[in-house]
């Protein structure tokens, strides 16, 4: 690849500081090596035709004269990921580079290999570990300029004493991309042009003023994590260099002042803002059936966000907690009867920018025993073109509890939905639609167009990095009714005595898909308390 010095495009810089510096608390969660050290099972070359093989315990890449730049790449597919690896290359070698997140279709310039790169450059000019767009328009993204002399300085060309090796190091996560070289900070972007894609290793052509000749690269010890993810805060020790679009329009500041009344005969809790006479929210928490929230209604007033039990799924009620096979009782079905029994529901305090309330059930097993008490601890916070809702939910197992694996089972987010339905679904990992089944996300976003209104009306769900099962996989049904569900990775259980406490933030907001402000309210979530 042909890199220019020069900046590609204006460096949006709005976001400095923003979203960082942030630290995932640390979760059990194993390495997946990508190289097994005998032979290059999961991995396919793309673009050039050069050689490849296995010796010793590397992956070695030489070039062939005459051949473009090649890229050995993984066949699966990553979004979210921590990535580690060791390189060594040849001092005369033009530059070469790790591919991430990056994509290869017939109809794209004949396959060109397109997607971030975290730089590899033996040459004087010690450029190791800044950011290119490989194979399209805007070149280098997070470019050498913005690299620090420490970090120019991490890099170890091979020498008289043979292969000096190189540790990289790059975190994805959402938007957020951050690289290192040798433990050395080197670069922090934050962007969402590729959000999944393969790793690949490239092997560049020499251009026609270099040395000639067959040069080669080495890699080693090729490890991935994903899951729930621990990340290295950086601290202010690099520049961040932001490319998210900014909002559409300007957001409202100030929050609105929120009253929150209370029907006990009714069991009706609702929400009002300080200008409209209709609640914006209401919460059902009656004596047998489960709680739920219905109707929410848009910020500007037009149209209801939430349905409850449409005919395609009687069972879903509007927003709510339902677990699937919990000792093979099914409470995501089944809504009331003899399933659920309140304890209380309380509100507190009644007015301000902030207000929130509790539901405290009892889940029944066949014979009337409490299996676990559920308790939904929610707030709400109003602007004048959003809301911001936020959900504790804390299960205590009364006796042993097993949560089955199933492809649902916890939140659920049920919008208006008839076959003629003109909606969307969003995930923070590039997933749309039903791709977004079964996938994790650190955010899923469903956008629908409600009757009279020419824009989208949006849910987007945001997950904690707190929840053991970050980023969780989520459920898309065929209707476009939405949640995430740890269930879909498999068991999960509680012994008597014992609880868990899972959070997640819905952003509700209307118009086209605004990334910019779901990073904000994500990175606020867990980050600016």
């Amino acid at each position: 690849m042909m890199k220019s010095p020069t900046l590609a495009s204006l460096l949006l810089l709005l976001y400095a500081g923003f979203l960082a510096p942030f630290t995932m608390p640390a979760q059990a969660q194993d390495w997946q090596s990508l190289f097994n050290g005998k032979d290059l099972s999961g991995w396919r070359e793309l673009n050039g035709a050069h050689k490849w093989e296995v010796r010793d315990g590397m992956i070695v890449g030489s070039t062939v004269p005459g051949q473009p730049n090649g890229f050995l790449c993984t066949e699966q597919q990553f979004g979210d990921f921590v990535l580690e690896l060791e390189v060594s290359v040849d001092t005369l070698m033009n530059n070469s580079g790790i591919q991430f997140r990056s994509k290869s279709y017939p109809e794209y310039k004949n396959g060109r290999v397109h997607g971030y790169q975290m730089e590899i450059d033996p040459k004087p000019q010690q450029w190791s570990g800044a950011i290119y767009e490989e194979g399209a328009d805007r070149g280098w993204i997070y470019p050498p300029e913005k690299m620090g002399p420490e970090a120019k300085a991490a890099f170890k060309r091979d020498d008289k004493n043979g292969y000096q090796w190189n540790h990289y190091r790059i975190e994805a996560v959402g938007p957020i991309i951050r690289t290192w070289v040798n433990g050395v900070p080197v670069a922090h972007l934050e962007d969402d042009r590729y959000l999944r894609g393969f790793i690949g290793l490239q092997l560049h052509a020499n251009n026609e003023n270099d040395p000639q000749g067959s040069f080669s690269i080495r890699f080693r010890n090729i490890r991935i994590q994903q899951g729930s993810l621990e990340l290295t805060p950086m601290e202010d020790q690099v520049p961040v260099v932001s490319l998210l679009p900014s909002s559409r329009a300007p957001r409202p500041k100030n929050a609105l002042s929120l009253r929150i009344d209370q029907d006990q005969e009714a069991a009706r809790i609702e929400v009002y803002a300080a200008d409209k006479n209709r609640p914006v929210l209401t919460q059902r928490a009656l004596p047998d059936q489960r709680p739920y929230l219905h109707p929410i209604l848009a910020p500007d007033g037009k149209g209801e966000l939430t349905e409850y039990r449409p005919d395609h799924h009687p069972h879903q009620t509007g927003i709510y907690w339902g677990l699937k096979r919990v000792n093979e009782r099914d409470f995501f079905m089944n809504w009331n009867r003899d399933y659920w029994r309140r304890i209380s529901a309380s509100v507190q305090p009644d007015s301000g920018e902030t207000v929130r309330w509790q539901t405290v059930y009892e889940m029944l097993d066949e014979s009337g025993e409490v299996l676990m008490v559920e308790t939904q601890n929610w707030s709400l916070q109003a602007y004048a073109d959003r809301y911001v809702l936020d959900l504790e939910w804390q299960g205590e197992a009364k006796k042993e509890v097993l949560m089955g694996k199933f492809y649902v089972g916890g939140l659920f987010v049920r919008m208006p939905w008839v076959p003629e339905t003109i909606c969307e679904i969003l995930g923070a990992s590039g997933q749309e639609g039903m791709e977004l089944e079964g996938q994790r996300a650190i955010w899923s976003d469903i956008g629908i167009k409600l009757d009279g209104r020419e824009d989208f009306a949006r849910i987007a769900i945001l997950d904690h990095p707190d929840n053991a099962a970050f980023p969780t996989p989520w459920r898309v049904d065929s209707q476009m009714g939405l949640g995430p569900s740890r269930q879909i990775l498999g068991d999960w259980g509680l012994a008597a005595g014992e609880s868990e406490t899972i959070r997640y933030r819905l952003l509700i907001y209307t118009g086209e898909e605004d990334k910019a402000l779901k990073a904000e309210v994500w990175k606020d979530f867990f980050g600016g308390n």
